[in-house]
């Protein structure tokens, strides 16, 4: 039992430590960034022709120009969406314009456009460093990982661990549902309050996203 108990500890040691180095590891990385930061999420699925790709890759081309840095997980999709935009308008091919940053184990297409890639052992790792270093985020439709990355974004705020900051979600269709199931239901049986479902705005308009994460204007 207690040689057991040792082997538990040790285990749990070792794995702390790799975390702890991969933390560190990935903060390096991302301080090549210039700032501010803002990170984009969405599906890895969608093609580069879907109207959503398009939007993402404008409006990373709109940060950029403006000397604002694109941080991604660095998948196909929108993540390569983005990154191809932050590319092509990043003026100075030298300079550090977007990062993405992927998980082990991931079977998918490469990321043609991402400047730097490196990859984490662990997605609550990778979770860390996008949402840790950005000053906004704007969320393109997306599945499970897109809802955990903003859910995991909202629920800092909520609970004051995390500066209050823009969030947008780009597609109206699409966000919709959701949008009226937190209204309909979470707000309905007093789960969240009105004013938390102020934490994020939606819009079709990709300059409306970069106007707003910017501070610059308000989604109506």
């Amino acid at each position: 039992m207690v040689l057991k108990r040792i082997q538990m500890c040790c285990t749990l040691a070792w794995h702390f430590l790799r975390v702890f180095w991969q933390i560190v590891y990935g903060a390096w990385r991302v301080s090549k960034l210039p700032h501010p930061i803002i990170s984009i999420f969405g599906s890895s699925k969608l093609a580069q022709t879907d109207r959503y790709a398009h939007q993402a890759n404008k409006v990373a081309a709109l940060l950029v120009e403006q000397g604002i840095s694109v941080l991604t997980g660095g998948g196909p999709g929108i993540m390569e969406a983005a990154n191809c935009g932050a590319v092509l308008k990043g003026g100075d091919k030298s300079k550090i314009t977007s990062i993405g940053i992927g998980v082990h184990g991931l079977t998918e297409p490469k990321n043609t456009c991402v400047q730097e890639y490196f990859t984490m052992d662990y997605f609550f790792a990778r979770k860390w460093l996008l949402t840790q270093y950005s000053s906004g985020f704007i969320v393109f439709p997306g599945g499970f990982g897109t809802l955990d990355e903003l859910s995991e974004v909202l629920t800092l705020i909520q609970t004051q661990q995390m500066k209050k900051v823009p969030i947008v979600l780009v597609g109206k269709e699409y966000w919709k549902p959701f949008y009226e199931w937190i209204t309909n239901e979470m707000v309905t049986h007093n789960l969240i309050t009105d004013e938390q479902v102020q934490l994020f705005s939606i819009t079709d308009d990709p300059y409306k996203a970069f106007c707003f994460v910017r501070g610059e204007c308000e989604i109506d």
